[in-house]
């Protein structure tokens, strides 16, 4: 990839974009990610996530999360499509993990699948 676009860019510019492409991937793997791992792993290993995927909503929203903002925003970045990376990715992975949250709290502290 990089041959390519050094057929117009500097190689300054080329490898500047790749290091900020690489940046929001880690981004999105320790900040994202990582958190929502962590929480689905919890909720599993405490027996409160369905077994049915689809029917839980913690389960959707992680998928999404993973598979649809996470895409967005990993492919939009390595891209260079700002607003998908941003408006259609980061952006709504916040709101995933805000979500997210929200069920995990309730979750552990109840004890019960809603």
């Amino acid at each position: 990839m990089m041959l390519v676009c050094n057929s117009c860019h500097s190689t300054l510019h080329t490898v500047g974009f790749f290091a900020q492409g690489d940046r929001a991937v880690q981004l999105y793997n320790e900040a994202y990610f990582a958190a929502a791992e962590k929480m689905r792993t919890e909720l599993a290993d405490k027996g409160l996530l369905k077994e049915n995927p689809w029917s839980d909503e913690f389960q959707i929203i992680y998928y999404y999360l993973w598979h649809h903002e996470g895409r967005r925003a990993r492919h939009g970045a390595m891209m260079n499509a700002p607003d998908w990376a941003h408006w259609h990715g980061f952006f709504e992975l916040q709101q995933d993990l805000y979500k997210l949250q929200d069920i995990f709290d309730k979750r552990i502290v109840t004890g019960k699948i809603e």
